[in-house]
């Protein structure tokens, strides 16, 4: 239910906040006043376009939001038109991107007005309709998870069915793969330990030279730098007779002799252990390459070669399951369709037995409106599919998520007339009056708490007036009728009467609304009698109506 309206910049209106309350409420004003606009900007904060030319003269953008019940919660849906035309959207102050913000409002009020489009005027629904009259939501809830259970194990067989055609050649392809790296086994940083061997090796000659040259520099030839420490050191040590702070600089030179010793020494066992091999060379850059070479085929790196051996493995074990796997889903999408066929014959029952019954009882509706002789019909069909494999009569039907029935509403509001679908009709009081026997027959199935009426008496007068006032007395036991109307009939059994005008100041028109009191009341209707001139006979009129309205 809608507990309040708020309209700011939008159209002729500067700002407006409105509470909506429970029951029959009805708009009347004057011609002009701004009754259609406050329900076009209701229409929009529930889903229906708007566009630039709603802003108000001067402003920047336009705001148009309802405070409502959902699910038993306050909620605050929001639209924002800017004077470009661009329209943001908001649930509880959150920005909601259009598609979410439309499926979220689309079931929360229904608007039939002249030249709306509404959830009942969408051949779609009707199927929905027809089940709550049936009460079978929980039938339909099962065929809906059994169905995209059947869709979802199909996708996956169908996958697997692909897979298998080319599995015999993956698996080869794969089998040869492990093989190859597990033939190499390369190890962790086997690359770079093979790489400095394999620069040493490469590298002996050099390496045995430049070192025996490097030691007969040091220790070997007559002016080596050994014998000429060593030299030194006798120096010192001779001077140091003279002047023992010497002795420290003769010991450090003396280390350093050592040192050089021991250095040299350990060059020549190095060297000595160097030998020319060209099989050993020969063996690490053979191995060096394969290495390389699963790099390149497997990832750049040793680890992402022993990564890519495991995954092999996991898809080769995958590929060799692969006929198991197909034979469990061919199972279980036996089973599914067994179910669903099961399901959805089950429902065809149910909703060929009650579209009768729904048909009668809107007909019936249809005379209490003042249309005798009109005729309605649920026409429900199934639509052929040679590759289904769900079955009605014997033939292979188109199937979804509520079964494979098509259904639709159609009607002859006229004696001699073809029924028609009631979505082709022209729009119009009648269409207004059509849907006002629907509604009064699926209020009980509707979703939709709210009903919006504009002009809904456009082209009815007298006794269809009448009917029409008793209608939407009766839908309003149970649902939030608002209602723009211009018949005393209507107005008088309002629970609520809401009385728009407009006022001019500074160039600037304002539009006010107002709930009316019982002698309020009273006047507005005796001027749907008599015009802006309220007469006695008008009054007398509008409190008959009244009294007659109050029983």
């Amino acid at each position: 239910m809608i507990q309040r309206l708020f309209i700011k910049n939008f159209a002729i209106i500067n700002e407006l906040s409105l509470p909506l309350k429970n029951g029959l409420t009805v708009i009347t004003g004057e011609t002009g006043a701004g009754k259609s606009i406050i329900l076009k900007s209701l229409g929009i904060t529930l889903g229906a376009n708007g566009d630039k030319m709603d802003v108000r003269s001067g402003e920047e953008k336009a705001i148009v939001e309802v405070e409502l019940t959902i699910d038993g919660q306050e909620t605050i849906m929001r639209r924002l038109i800017s004077k470009g035309g661009r329209i943001r959207s908001f649930i509880d102050d959150e920005p909601i991107a259009e598609q979410i913000y439309r499926d979220t409002v689309s079931t929360l009020a229904d608007f039939h007005g002249q030249h709306e489009q509404q959830y009942i005027m969408n051949a779609a629904t009707h199927i929905d309709f027809l089940d709550r009259f049936c009460d079978s939501d929980n039938l339909v809830q099962t065929i809906q998870a059994t169905y995209l259970d059947l869709v979802h194990t199909m996708k996956e067989l169908d996958l697997l069915i692909e897979r298998q055609k080319g599995a015999e050649n993956q698996k080869e392809l794969l089998q040869f793969q492990i093989q190859e790296i597990q033939s190499i086994d390369p190890q962790i940083d086997e690359d770079i330990n093979l790489g400095k061997v394999f620069k040493r090796l490469n590298h002996v000659e050099e390496l045995v030279s430049t070192v025996q040259r490097l030691n007969q520099s040091l220790t070997e030839n007559d002016h080596s730098i050994y014998r000429q420490l060593a030299s030194a050191v006798d120096e010192l040590n001779r001077l140091s007779k003279y002047d023992d702070t010497l002795n420290p600089y003769m010991e450090s030179i003396q280390q350093a002799s050592v040192t050089i010793q021991d250095a040299s020494s350990d060059l020549i066992q190095h060297i000595d252990s160097l030998e020319l091999d060209p099989s050993q060379l020969q063996e690490v850059e053979e191995r060096l390459q394969a290495i390389e070479s699963l790099k390149r085929k497997y990832g750049g790196s040793i680890e992402q070669v022993q990564n890519y051996i495991q995954e092999s493995k996991i898809e080769l074990e995958e590929l060799s399951g692969i006929d198991v796997a197909i034979s469990n889903l061919e199972s279980e999408k036996t089973h599914l369709i067994n179910r669903y066929q099961k399901f959805a014959d089950e429902l065809n029952s149910i909703r060929d037995k009650y579209s009768t019954k729904i048909a009668t009882e809107i007909e019936d509706e249809m005379v209490q409106l003042n249309m005798p002789g009109a005729k309605f019909e649920v026409r429900m069909d199934q639509k052929s599919d040679q590759s289904s494999v769900i079955i009605f009569e014997g033939n292979p039907v188109r199937y979804g998520s509520k079964g494979y029935d098509q259904v639709e509403f159609f009607l002859s509001a006229n004696p001699g007339e073809v029924p028609k679908p009631i979505t082709k009709i022209a729009s119009g009081g009648e269409v207004s009056r059509i849907m006002l026997g629907i509604k009064s027959v699926l209020k009980k199935y509707d979703p939709v708490e709210t009903l919006i009426f504009d002009e809904i008496d456009s082209g009815i007068s007298g006794q269809a007036a009448e009917k029409v006032s008793e209608a939407l007395e009766k839908l309003s036991t149970d649902k939030q009728v608002i209602c723009i109307t211009h018949l005393p009939q209507i107005a008088s059994r309002a629970d609520h009467h809401l009385y728009i005008d407009k006022t001019m100041k500074e160039d600037k028109t304002s539009v006010n609304a107002r709930y009316l009191n019982h002698e309020e009341k009273l006047t507005a209707i005796a001027k749907l009698f008599s015009g802006d001139t309220v007469t006695k006979e008008g009054i007398t009129s509008a409190q008959q109506f009244m009294d007659q309205a109050r029983g």
